[in-house]
């Protein structure tokens, strides 16, 4: 099946939203983002590529329907705010389609192995400091030998965290909350990523080969100096798979939004010349994206398409100042 053609792209895009999938933070989805979109996050957070020794990450009690978590990494802080789930179920044949739609409200602070502060303004803020429990694990990644490893110390947090979101859509206090430390953040890995490229071409050749001509691809993005959204969707056969990413600038704090859905369905259609084409994406996403391009080269990009964040009911993801393009498999 085609399905299996996006696998590799949605494992790819999966880590990077689903927190709890081991080896990956919600911290990582600039990654995921245009060049330009990571440069001014770390440029806003006084950030820089250097990798931390530790990631730290408390549990919080879920509200709401929503799971929270805090997240820290080097100088970074992060609340996040997730709904959805069930990507491994539906990559595993047990579902058709599956969302993850995160907010994180992210700032600069304190993380060391034993401790984690930082202030979200108004608000609120953390500091918890770690009380391991004596149970910890070891990974060793594909690719890596014996020699290097992740090491997981589990244990509780004590201390405070205080948060409520926009228009109390969440609120939380707490002085106590299960957590993790590993070290190190990241491990190098010599052949890491040729397993990977293997594992991922052994899955798509013979149907990517087969039939290039059902792929689309089209892109939105939105910049301006406080904020920044995109739109990714990328549909082959009957599978879709889309991703949204938002960043605002609020001082000493960065908001950042994203969403990824994988779907066994047609989200694009286009006409054959690509002058105009229409996205029709499930929820969280709402609405649809129009897109026009004309002789002269102007393209366009319109209609009533939005998307539900925590904290964010209604966000546009269509308007004039969004740049968009359209590609196609042939």
């Amino acid at each position: 099946m085609i399905r299996r053609a996006l696998i590799p792209v949605a494992l790819a895009a999966g880590a990077l939203l689903a927190p709890a999938a081991g080896r990956a933070t919600p911290l990582d989805i600039p990654a995921a983002a245009p060049p330009q979109f990571r440069a001014a996050l770390r440029a806003k957070l006084h950030t820089n590529e250097r990798r931390p020794a530790a990631t730290t990450r408390i549990d919080l009690p879920s509200r709401h329907g929503y799971r929270l978590m805090v997240i820290g990494e080097g100088n970074v802080v992060a609340l996040v705010v997730i709904r959805g789930g069930g990507l491994k179920r539906l990559l595993t044949g047990r579902s058709k389609a599956a969302s993850e739609v995160v907010t994180a409200y992210v700032t600069r602070g304190t993380v060391t192995p034993a401790k984690i502060e930082g202030s979200f303004g108004h608000l609120g803020s953390v500091s918890m400091r770690f009380r391991p429990s004596g149970r910890k694990s070891i990974k060793h990644p594909h690719g890596c030998g014996r020699r290097r490893h992740y090491t997981t110390r589990y244990g509780t947090f004590a201390g405070h965290v205080r948060f409520t979101g926009e228009h109390k859509y969440v609120a939380v206090r707490t002085h106590r909350a299960k957590g993790k430390v590993r070290t190190p953040r990241h491990v190098r890995c010599p052949n890491q990523h040729i397993i990977w490229l293997n594992r991922g071409a052994h899955a798509t050749k013979s149907r990517v080969e087969a039939d290039r001509s059902t792929e689309a691809t089209l892109f939105a993005e939105y910049h301006r100096p406080s904020h920044s959204t995109g739109l990714f969707a990328f549909q082959a056969d009957e599978t879709s798979l889309l991703l949204a990413l938002a960043e605002e600038s609020k001082g000493r704090m960065a908001l950042l939004h994203y969403a990824l859905t994988f779907v066994e369905a047609s989200v694009i259609t286009h006409d054959d010349v690509l002058t105009s084409a229409t996205l029709r994406p499930p929820r969280p996403f709402h609405g649809k994206g129009i897109y026009t391009a004309t002789p002269d080269g102007i393209r366009t990009w319109g209609g009533s398409l939005s998307i539900a964040f925590p904290g964010a009911p209604r966000l546009p993801l269509t308007g004039p100042g969004f740049v968009p393009l359209l590609e196609v498999g042939f």
